[in-house]
């Protein structure tokens, strides 16, 4: 039986433990775990999270968002206490080219709006079906399906994958994501950091998905997750590692979000709504020139290692794609042949 080891506990990590051979014995090691009380440093359980395409992609990671939009797809229809649920999403561009839209006619329901549909300063804009997920219910409601098939949690915390190397495994998995810059042994030095802030209401009938994008890195979104409450976002700051709240954020997301629905959220202070807390959370990424998102072999002193990390907060909008690549380069290494210690000597 294969041996597969997996540090990082977050949506990556379980994404992959799924792809895995059923046969395998997985175990995922972490330092949070489904199930934690919330944590920003948990990412996971802190983002979002939609399935949102990026439009401007290599095909490598175009497979992989459309692929993990499959599963997610599948989840939602399939199990409606997971947590996954259908939405229709209506996208907003104030920039950007329609044409670098790699999705269009791949997703249900999918259509350019009308210029009539189109707000004021706007360019183009998209509907189509996509997913929400809330992840304090996805995440341990994904760990029990995966203990169910015999794959184990433990929690941990390693200075090195090195420290990993007495358990024997066959494939040991990196999906630390910011953990890698500081594993001895990786010291990922590529990973940037961005900050979002965002905010949480209470308010019942509100059933939409709606982002709205411009110049100078605007982004103003709304979305229900389907328990009540509205995710509302949000300013994004690159380089910031401050889970403090900015009160004039708050107002700013609040303001735009006005603007934007103003017959859902009539009033641009968000001391007229059942404000429920401020959502910050800081995402680890690999940019594009820098790469992007690294799903990578590497034999590190003797250990088979695949990294697995970079996605920023397109966590779950990767998520099962990049587990299937993974799952890949796993079969690929557990079916190289085993080096003979010695070469056979010829009988010629």
């Amino acid at each position: 039986m294969s041996k597969i080891t997996i540090l990082g506990a977050g949506i990556t990590g379980m994404s992959i433990a799924s792809q895995l051979p059923k046969g395998a014995d997985v175990t995922i090691l972490g330092e949070f775990l489904p199930g934690d009380p919330m944590d920003q440093r948990y990412v996971s359980q802190w983002a979002g999270a939609i399935w949102l395409g990026v439009h401007d992609l290599p095909l490598r990671e175009q497979e992989m968002q459309l692929n993990s939009f499959s599963e997610l797809w599948r989840i939602a229809e399939r199990y409606p206490e997971s947590g996954v649920r259908q939405i229709e999403m209506t996208e907003v561009m104030d920039i950007g080219d329609p044409a670098k839209v790699w999705y269009q006619g791949k997703l249900p329901g999918f259509r350019f709006l009308a210029p009539s549909e189109l707000p004021d300063g706007a360019k183009w804009g998209t509907k189509f079906q996509t997913v929400v997920i809330t992840p304090p219910i996805f995440l341990p409601w994904f760990r029990e399906r995966l203990e169910q098939r015999g794959i184990k949690f433990k929690r941990t915390y390693v200075k090195a994958l090195r420290d990993l190397k007495g358990l024997g495994s066959d494939v040991l998995i990196n999906a630390t994501a910011f953990g890698s810059r500081n594993l001895l042994d990786v010291q990922e030095t590529r990973i940037a950091s961005m900050r979002q802030q965002n905010l949480r209401i209470r308010k019942e009938g509100y059933n939409r998905l709606y982002i709205r994008r411009g110049k100078d890195g605007y982004y103003s979104t709304a979305f229900a997750r389907g328990d009540g409450t509205i995710y509302i976002g949000g300013i994004k700051t690159q380089g910031s590692h401050d889970f403090e709240p900015n009160l004039e954020h708050r107002k700013l997301i609040m303001k735009r979000q006005h603007e934007n629905q103003p017959d859902v959220f009539p009033s641009p202070d968000v001391k007229d709504y059942d404000f429920i807390t401020d959502h910050v959370g800081v995402f680890p990424f690999i940019e594009a020139k820098n790469g992007g998102v690294r799903v990578e072999k590497e034999v590190i002193q003797g250990q088979k290692v695949i990294h697995a990390y970079g996605q920023e907060a397109g966590g779950y909008t990767f998520s099962f794609g990049l587990a299937q690549q993974v799952s890949n380069y796993v079969q690929e290494y557990l079916s190289e042949l085993p080096k003979s210690a010695e070469p056979i000597p010829s009988k010629l």
